[in-house]
Order: structure tokens, then C-alpha cells, then sequence
């Protein structure tokens, strides 16, 4: 648009009466309190974005980084926790309260024999 330049850090600048000045070009979201994240409080993994203060452990809610957490169904685990739970039932699906990845198949299966 008239009036406007984009600027190489990623953000737009836009010529007023006070001259120029820079916004945003997308304000990314944190993953989990759905605030906006800036650069330097940002951590990424597993396609999802995080203030660094809002990277916790479902389980007991400490504080993570990129090198102590374990993800599972799109959630993460400080590594004590993702063990712990793994022990209670011996695999990853029942620990974390979800059906046996097995289970599912045989119900699958079941299925696709009741259509035929």
C-alpha cells in the first residue's frame, strides 16, 4: 500500500506525520495462554509457540526448556513425569489416559468387518 515499506527484520514501517513507524507483520500466539509472544520470550517446539514462562509440565507445571521435556498427544512432560506415568500402566497410551494404540486397531478392525 501507498505509504508503506517493508522492513528486512519482518515488520512493515509506515510513513506518518511524525515519520516512520513499525508494526508487526503477524503477532504470533502462545500456545498456551493464546497472548501475544515476542521474540525474545518465545520458545518453539513441535510446531507450537510459548512464551518461556508458559512452557510447563502438565503434570506438576514446572517450568521446561527445549532440552528437559518429553511431548506426548501434543502435550508435554518434565522428564520425571513422562517416566512416572509411563511405569503406572507400562506403556504410553493408558500412563497418559488414553486407549491402548492397539486397542484401537482391534476396534478398527471390528468395525470394517460389521460393514463388509
Amino acid at each position: 500500500p501507498a505509504g508503506w515499506m517493508y522492513a528486512p527484520c519482518g515488520v512493515y514501517s509506515r510513513m506518518s506525520q511524525t515519520g516512520w513507524s513499525f508494526q508487526p507483520a503477524c503477532q504470533e500466539m502462545c500456545s498456551a495462554c493464546l497472548k501475544p509472544v515476542y521474540p525474545m520470550e518465545r520458545i518453539t517446539t513441535h510446531k507450537c509457540i510459548f512464551h518461556k514462562a508458559c512452557f510447563s509440565c502438565k503434570q506438576c507445571k514446572k517450568k521446561l526448556s527445549v532440552s528437559n521435556y518429553a511431548p506426548l498427544h501434543e502435550e508435554f512432560y518434565c522428564t520425571f513425569h513422562y517416566q512416572q506415568l509411563f511405569r503406572r500402566k507400562g506403556n504410553y497410551d493408558e500412563g497418559f489416559g488414553y486407549a491402548q494404540h492397539k486397542n484401537r486397531w482391534l476396534l478398527k478392525k471390528t468395525e470394517d468387518n460389521i460393514q463388509l
